[in-house]
């Protein structure tokens, strides 16, 4: 399971691949983590799929961009300069939380390129739902937490904090059960590139007008019944757009559905990619 680094458009992008077969590009979530986060849960799909995990622009071990110019699009090209790299045809993809978004962003732009589309832990088509997100995650937070993320963030600002200061309150949040937390892979957050396309998605990300795109594309989404957007939130934000994308309500499942229940999330890859 080594990786390696791939030059895309003079900037090295790293990528890992395990198994043989029809491919599945994963696609991370943050904006700002890495491919760790699916590893090593999603290893038994490789028992009959290539499975394509990297790390975008400026995280994991991939090359960080020169000024910080971090974009949706540029990540959209990323993603194809990858695919092109790999002498992938078309690929299925696997996008989890921002992936989602990045997962839908690729597919309107290169629909003939895409194969199926897996989402889980989605936000929607356009930036209300990432705004949603934000709000909900406030809403279900102690006071105490919120006054220990509001002077955390000061101090990030200073630099006398890091973004893992920030995510160890976050993180119990994004469960249904923090005994999962135990089993949950520490991996990387670039807080730069959660910033920077955190603020391009919330002005410019809105796919509602493009869905068209997406219409001979299979689609399934996997979201955990108590997730930050739960499903009855996601069939308005998402699915009332793309009727034919099938939503599957994961139970007793928060935001990090691949941590928390990877059996059931192989499970309906399996089905769904076959």
């Amino acid at each position: 399971m080594e990786g390696n680094f791939i030059t895309l458009n003079n900037n090295k992008v790293y990528v890992t691949t395990i198994g043989e077969g029809e491919p599945i590009v994963f696609l991370h979530g943050g904006p700002g983590g890495d491919h760790r986060f699916f590893l090593p849960y999603v290893k038994p799909l490789a028992a009959k799929y290539k499975l394509v995990l990297y790390d975008q622009r400026g995280c994991g071990k991939s090359d960080p961009i020169q000024d910080n110019q971090y974009s949706m699009e540029g990540e959209v090209r990323t993603l194809e300069l990858l695919r092109e790299e790999l002498n992938l045809e078309k690929i299925n993809l696997f996008g989890e939380s921002w992936g989602s978004m990045l997962a839908l962003l690729y597919a309107t732009s290169y629909p003939e390129k895409v194969n199926k589309i897996f989402l889980t832990a989605a936000i929607g088509m356009s930036a209300t739902g990432f705004k949603a997100f934000e709000q909900e995650l406030l809403k279900k937070m102690s006071f105490k937490d919120k006054a220990k993320l509001f002077l955390l963030d000061k101090k990030m600002q200073r630099g006398k904090a890091t973004i893992e200061n920030i995510l160890d309150i976050l993180d119990p949040y994004y469960v249904f059960s923090k005994d999962t937390l135990r089993n949950k892979v520490r991996y990387n957050m670039n807080s730069t590139v959660n910033h920077v396309i955190g603020e391009d998605i919330k002005k410019q990300y809105d796919l509602t007008e493009k869905v068209h795109e997406l219409s001979d594309i299979p689609i399934m989404v996997a979201q955990g019944s108590h997730d930050t957007l739960p499903p009855e939130k996601i069939h308005s934000l998402l699915v009332k757009y793309i009727p034919h994308a099938r939503l599957m309500e994961i139970k007793n499942c928060g935001h990090w559905t691949v941590v928390e229940k990877p059996n059931e999330i192989n499970s309906l890859a399996f089905e769904f990619f076959c």
